[in-house]
């Protein structure tokens, strides 16, 4: 967290006039799960698809957690969620306390993206009841569900990507009546922010992209990339510490033959982590390589990983799957799957060529990510992005990049693509001493 709040603060805390209080929105008093106090609540009506104004309109729904001071700053800073499929809103509970001395002086804003949180969510319904750990791993029952719930949904899913749904969060911008804000975001939230920039780069005053997922890397495919570098550090720390280094001798070998394994398939039998019912299954490689994934999205659950692995490599899977169930339950509670294929579908897998093939199949997830996108997309209209959203030009703003720290799925190469070519090298702020520089 101290790393954290250090690099926001470097990246924002620049000094400012006063402002005058924000005009032009009807702001409510409003509660946000996990914020104590009080927060002001608005909404912005837009086209949903911006070549038809006059057509279908959407709400988008912000929260403004005021500024403690009263005389605040004018530029207030603005979150833009991950996913793609959260809803700001609610990750506020878990990213307000990083904000905490910005707050004190600037509004701190949460605008749920189009096709999440209250913004029209095209979020599925959860199952009636718990899956079976079956259900859970059949990924062409899995395709097959989503397919039936993209079916039912009230949207255009074609108006639901990014470079569409950042002009809603300008109309958030001008209903508070200010003339310049602050970016930050996290994971897929700093795509949001680098298109945000481009296309409004005079009402930015200042950046934090904090784990940069750039439009250019093709997400399916950068999955497998990712987790294997994630992994391949997993076991070097294991390697490093005597003790897991004891308990778990030659643990890449066990991940091998476990994925070989699977390859055939393996029929196991696993108490359900939730139900505590005993249950039969059959794991295919694609379904183990789900499992493997999942932990090293969580620093905490990657650092029991490697027991995990030991168990299931003498055949008790119950870990591993504990493991990958308390990191999906958590995010299925804030993840609208339809929002989150309508962006990946459009922006990502087309730009899957053959040198990003090559690369997943590297590793030891293969192209298993990819075969699941490329299934569901199958059910996802689209329509054309814009070449210039992977073009971003470079720009006179401050921007800082914070990589992710240490070893997790989550992109950290998109840093230096940032840093390297699309950011003037003078717009890039320098790390605060304590916060680990970019290597």
């Amino acid at each position: 967290m101290y790393f954290i709040r250090c690099a926001i603060l470097a990246g924002l805390a620049v000094c400012a006039p006063f402002a005058a209080r924000a005009q032009g929105a009807a702001l409510e008093p409003c509660r946000l799960h996990g914020i104590e106090r009080e927060v002001r609540c608005g909404r912005v009506e837009v086209a949903e698809d911006p070549d038809a104004p006059a057509g279908r309109r959407i709400a988008i729904h912000f929260a403004v957690v005021p500024a403690l001071a009263r005389n605040k700053l004018p530029d207030p800073v603005f979150v833009l969620a991950g996913g793609p499929g959260q809803a700001a809103s609610r990750v506020a509970a878990q990213v307000q306390p990083v904000f905490a001395q910005l707050n004190a002086r600037r509004d701190i804003v949460y605008v749920d993206q189009r096709g999440t949180g209250k913004s029209n969510a095209l979020a599925c319904p959860p199952p009636g009841g718990t899956l079976s750990l079956a259900e859970t791993v059949d990924l062409v029952r899995a395709t097959e569900r989503l397919a039936e719930c993209l079916r039912k949904l009230d949207a255009d899913l074609r108006q639901y990507a990014t470079w569409i749904a950042l002009r809603d969060l300008d109309a958030v911008r001008a209903a508070l009546g200010v003339e310049r804000i602050n970016l930050w975001g996290g994971s897929y939230g700093t795509r949001a922010a680098l298109e945000y920039l481009r296309q409004f780069p005079q009402r930015v005053r200042a950046v934090v992209l904090d784990g940069v997922a750039p439009p250019d890397m093709a997400l399916p495919a950068s999955f497998a990339v990712d987790s294997e570098a994630a992994l391949r550090r997993m076991l070097a720390d294991c390697a490093r510490d005597a003790d897991c280094r004891a308990r778990h001798p030659r643990l890449d070998a066990a991940i091998d033959r476990l994925l070989a394994s699977a390859a055939n398939g393996l029929q196991l039998t696993v108490a359900h982590p939730l139900t505590g019912r005993t249950e039969s299954l059959r794991l295919d490689r694609a379904a183990l390589a789900g499992l493997l994934r999942a932990p090293l999205y969580a620093p905490p659950l990657a650092a029991v990983l490697p027991r995990a692995l030991a168990e299931a490599a003498r055949g008790e899977f119950a870990p591993l799957v504990a493991l990958s169930a308390s990191l999906t339950a958590r995010v299925a509670e804030n993840f609208a799957e339809g929002m989150h294929f309508a962006v990946i579908c459009a922006e990502d897998l087309p730009r899957i060529d053959a040198a990003a093939l090559a690369a997943a199949r590297a590793t030891r997830f293969g192209t298993t990510f990819v075969d699941l996108y490329r299934d569901a997309c199958r059910h996802v209209p689209v329509r054309a992005v814009p070449a210039a959203f992977y073009e971003i030009p470079a720009v006179d703003v401050p921007v800082l990049i914070r990589p992710r720290r240490r070893a997790t799925a989550r992109r950290s190469r998109g840093a230096c693509r940032a840093r390297c070519i699309w950011l003037r090298p003078t717009s890039v702020t320098a790390f605060p001493r304590r916060v680990a520089r970019p290597t």
